[in-house]
C-alpha cells in the first residue's frame, strides 16, 4: 500500500495542517499574517533601535537535511528589518518596503534561525518619511545572511483597519480556535490548499510547494508563475515582501544554471503584489568565467511591475579546483 505521506511521518504531516488551521483561525485577527503565524516568530527584543527574533525550524520549514526554506528565511529577515522601523511608529501605521538588500554570507540556514535589526528611525528630509534598518540571520551562531532596506510609513489602503503586530501589543492577543468545518469560502481553499501539498512534499520539504513558483527555462533566462492567495498574503492583503523576494530569487537562480551560488541581490518594490497570480522573468545580463548577473521583474495581472531585483552569482570554489587542486 502506497503510504499517505511518503516523505514524511504521519505525525508531521498532522502537524503541518494543525500549524496551518491555527494560523487562518488567527489570521481573523488584524495584525499580522497566515504566513508569521504558520512560521510562529519569537520576539526577544522589540525597542527602537534594536529588535531580536528566533524562528524555529521544523518539518513545517525544512528540506529533508534540515536546511530552512529559503522562502522562510527570506520572509524572516524581512520581517525583522521590518520591525526595526516599525519600533519608531505607532501599531496602527502601515510601513511599506522601498529598497531591500540581502547578501548571503554562505553559512546554511540549518536549526533554529535567529535575527538582530537595527535603525536610527525615520529622515524627514522627504515629503514622506523614510527609514533605513540594517540586520542578519544567524543559524548555529554563523551568519547567513547580511541584510538592509528603506521603508516608508505609507497609508493604509482605504477600508483596512490595521492592529498591532503581536510584539507591538502591550497586551498579550487572544487568539480564536477556529475548527475546520468553521472555516469560510477563503480559508476553506486554503486549507485544501496545504492538505495537498502536504501528500506531495517530496526531499525539498513542504514549504518549497506553498512559497515557491513553478519555474521553467526560457532561452534568455528563466519564468515562473505562481497562484495567489492568503497563505501570500501580508496583513493588507498584498503579497509579503520577503516572500516577493524569494519569488524572484528563485527564478534568478533558475537563470543563471551555471552559477548556482547565490550571492547577494537588491530589489526595489514598484507597486503591491495582488491579484489571482505572479509572474515573474529573469534575464540573464552578464555570465562569465565565475560571476553573472540576472535582472528579475514580477507583475501582477495585466503586466503590472511589482518588483524588479538585480541578483549576483558565483560558482563555488570547489568548482574552480583541478583533479591536482590547482585552479583551473
Amino acid at each position: 500500500m502506497k503510504a499517505e505521506y511518503p516523505n514524511m511521518s504521519p505525525a508531521e504531516a498532522d502537524d503541518i495542517k494543525e500549524r496551518a488551521l491555527r494560523a487562518l483561525a488567527r489570521n481573523r485577527i488584524p495584525g499580522y499574517n497566515f504566513a508569521g503565524h504558520f512560521l510562529d516568530l519569537q520576539c526577544r527584543r522589540f525597542e527602537p533601535g534594536a529588535v531580536a527574533f528566533d524562528l524555529a525550524a521544523g518539518p513545517h520549514c525544512t528540506d529533508a537535511q534540515g536546511i530552512v526554506d529559503p522562502a522562510a528565511v527570506s520572509f524572516f529577515t524581512d520581517m525583522v528589518l521590518a520591525a526595526a522601523v516599525r519600533a519608531y511608529v505607532e501599531p496602527t501605521q502601515r510601513t511599506a518596503t522601498l529598497v531591500l538588500r540581502y547578501d548571503f554570507m554562505g553559512a546554511p540556514a540549518r536549526g533554529t534561525l535567529s535575527a538582530e535589526a537595527r535603525s536610527e528611525g525615520f529622515s524627514f528630509r522627504t515629503a514622506l518619511p523614510q527609514a533605513m534598518a540594517t540586520g542578519s540571520v544567524f543559524a548555529d551562531g554563523a551568519e547567513v545572511i547580511r541584510a538592509s532596506g528603506t521603508w516608508v510609513s505609507a497609508p493604509t489602503p482605504e477600508g483596512r483597519t490595521l492592529a498591532p503586530l503581536p510584539w507591538e501589543s502591550k497586551d498579550p492577543l487572544q487568539y480564536p480556535a477556529v475548527s475546520r468545518s468553521k472555516l469560510d469560502p477563503m480559508e476553506k481553499t486554503a486549507i485544501r490548499h496545504v492538505e495537498r501539498l502536504v501528500r506531495i512534499a517530496g526531499p525539498e520539504g513542504f514549504l518549497h510547494h506553498l512559497w515557491t513558483p513553478d519555474v521553467r527555462a526560457t532561452p534568455n533566462g528563466a519564468a515562473s508563475r505562481i497562484a495567489l492567495g492568503m497563505h501570500l498574503g501580508n496583513r493588507v492583503g498584498h503579497v509579503q515582501g520577503g516572500l516577493t523576494m524569494h519569488i524572484a530569487l528563485a527564478t534568478a537562480v533558475a537563470a543563471a544554471p551555471q552559477h548556482p551560488l547565490l550571492t547577494g541581490a537588491t530589489a526595489w518594490y514598484i507597486s503591491p503584489g495582488q491579484g489571482k497570480a505572479l509572474t515573474t522573468r529573469s534575464t540573464l545580463l552578464q555570465t562569465g568565467r565565475n560571476v553573472a548577473v540576472v535582472r528579475t521583474e514580477v507583475f501582477a495581472p495585466g503586466r503590472k511591475l511589482v518588483l524588479e531585483v538585480i541578483s549576483n552569482h558565483a560558482i563555488t570554489a570547489s568548482a574552480q579546483l583541478s583533479p591536482a587542486g590547482l585552479m583551473t
